[in-house]
């Protein structure tokens, strides 16, 4: 097998490792996003509860 090959390979595999990477991430990003958002809708709940002139 010639040098020009196997840095062929080499190159694919790299570039589905880059893929499967950036993928992973995004996921944690999107979750972590959710969970903000979940995180100041139940804030905001809070927040309308305790100034709520109800005694």
């Amino acid at each position: 097998m010639t040098a020009a090959k196997r840095d062929t390979g080499r190159s694919g595999q790299t570039m589905i490792e880059y893929v499967i990477v950036f993928i992973a991430l995004f996921a944690v990003i999107s979750t972590m996003a959710i969970l903000l958002y979940a995180l100041r809708q139940q804030s905001n709940r809070v927040l309308d509860l305790v100034a709520s002139e109800y005694p």
